[in-house]
């Protein structure tokens, strides 16, 4: 039996019943039973898959340095509880309220960040203390490495798998922002839908080299989440006239310090014949903001206020025959919540009060115009104002021929100012106030904006175009003059009666 079932097996015969003498374990060379075919199915499926890990390292490799290592992304999300799960150890205090810990598998630390608790006067840790963001050396966030590049060179990298926006910003000296003055702002982006996947932010300047060991953050950034690095870090509260003014700088974490003075050089008496000056030095701290039911304004919460040398307030002395009174910081007079309006908030969403401290044109504007910011104590009806270090607000471009040349200086106060030179030691030939909103490029009409007005109307386009280099201002304008379709133009190289047309690049000092 044994025998002939052995031969029927090896010549490929089928057999229908298979008898096993009691105690033997059947095992024949070659043949494939259903278990052995579990087996192999098994070894075959862990060496595809180690086959598979294999070449995702070495795609990884491939990808080299512009690949985020999923280690890193998976701390996007998490909690100071998920932290502590995942074996990781406990966090200590880092500044106002956030919290640092040793990454679990990445050589970096994660930030969280706590809650402040107004009866205590402290900070609450728990498990629900949310993600902040990853500190450490570049390394640890990207596959590959990096060697000592150019930002440029390094951004090209990037973009072989992300959508890459970038742009070089400063710290405004606050020692919480990635240890630098100088650092590089990366927004990585999905290539297909340009959903947002990571934040990187790099301490470097434009002319610094970025290599492995640069410091740096990997942060998320949700869809409609703001924070102070997101804004201008230094706010004035002016009426733009007098010798006054209370003026702010705001830390990435919420903290401020400031200052308030007011010269008044015609109040003298005996032994102060220099004036009088009221001074106040103060520091503060805004909760984050937080956003409203209305588009581009958000709310914070002013939680503490502090008066440098509080117990001398109302006092006052004499230096150098200049009388100092210490006084209270103006602006914040019955200070409790603060909304900030961001570029395109709309004007019919502030107050009369708020749109009273405000520089904006409102026959030319009727949102917050770009890189323009406003922070409105709405307790004591007092406004604070901000411009982005970038904006195009009050900066110079010229088209020149030869010894004439063009002014155009973008301005969301009164207009923006357009003039016409003969030469350097000439007074402006003709000077057109522009309402310009910084982003139409629809034809503007326009009047003369001083000197000899003879009724004449003129028509400007301004174009935005993209300078050489990121930074730079380029515009292409065109005037026409609607009263008078002979007007000269030609000593500005127009040959087109009537009309000018140029190209604008920024003055640079």
């Amino acid at each position: 039996m044994k025998t002939k079932l052995i031969k029927a097996v090896l010549t490929g015969i089928m057999a229908v019943s298979v008898v096993a003498l009691p105690g033997c374990a059947l095992s024949i060379p070659g043949l494939k039973t259903e278990s052995h075919k579990e087996d192999d199915d098994k070894d075959k499926k862990d060496k595809d898959d180690k086959d598979s890990d294999k070449d995702k390292e070495d795609k990884e490799d491939e990808e080299g340095l512009g690949v985020l290592k999923k280690e890193a992304l998976a701390y996007f999300g998490t909690t100071y509880g998920d932290h502590l799960g995942n074996g990781g150890d406990e966090a200590e205090l880092l500044h106002a309220g956030r919290y640092t810990a040793e990454c679990t598998d990445l050589d970096a630390y994660v930030v969280f960040e706590a809650k402040w608790d107004d009866d205590s006067v402290d900070y609450t840790v728990d498990d629900d203390m949310s993600f902040i963001r990853l500190e450490g050396d570049l390394s640890a966030f990207f596959t590959g490495e990096v060697e000592k590049m150019k930002a440029d060179e390094f951004i090209k990298e990037l973009e072989e798998n992300y959508a890459v926006t970038y742009e070089f910003m400063q710290s405004g000296g606050t020692a919480y922002y990635v240890s630098a003055d100088e650092f590089l702002h990366i927004e990585l982006a999905d290539k297909d839908d340009d959903s947002l996947i990571a934040v990187l932010e790099i301490a470097c300047g434009e002319n610094d080299k970025i290599s492995s060991n640069s410091f740096c953050w990997l942060m998320e950034e949700s869809e409609g989440d703001l924070s102070f690095s997101d804004i201008p870090s230094c706010f004035t509260f002016s009426s733009g006239a007098g010798g006054w003014s209370t003026d702010i700088e705001i830390s990435e974490d919420g903290s401020f310090s400031g200052i308030f003075h007011d010269s008044d050089m015609g109040d003298t008496g005996n032994g102060y014949s220099n004036g009088t000056v009221y001074i106040c030095n103060f520091s503060g701290r805004f909760s984050e903001p937080e956003a409203t039911d209305v588009p581009f304004v958000y709310s914070m919460k002013l939680l503490e206020l502090n008066v440098d040398d509080d117990a001398e307030v109302n006092s006052e002395e004499i230096i150098d025959e200049v009388r100092y009174v210490y006084s209270t910081p103006y602006g914040f007079e019955d200070a409790d919540e603060f909304l900030l309006y961001l570029p395109g908030a709309s004007l019919s969403d502030m107050t009369e009060a708020c749109r009273s401290w405000i520089f904006i044109s409102e026959d030319i504007f009727s949102e917050v115009p770009d890189g323009y910011y406003v922070l409105y104590n709405v307790g004591g009806e007092e406004g604070f104002t901000a411009e982005n270090a970038g904006t195009i607000w009050y900066r110079t471009c010229r088209y020149y021929y030869n010894d004439a040349y063009i002014q155009f200086t973008p301005s969301y106060y009164m207009g923006s100012y357009f003039n016409f030179f003969e030469d350097d030691d000439s007074p402006s030939s003709l000077s057109l106030d522009v309402p310009w909103d910084g982003k139409s490029s629809d034809p503007m009409e326009c009047g003369i904006a001083w000197g000899d007005d003879d009724g004449s109307v003129f028509e400007v386009t301004v174009e935005p175009l993209d300078g050489e280099t990121p930074d730079e201002l380029e515009f292409h304008i065109i005037v026409k003059c609607l009263t008078d379709p002979q007007y000269d133009f030609t000593t500005w190289g127009s040959d087109v009666p009537g009309e000018f047309e140029g190209i604008f690049h920024e003055v640079k000092d």
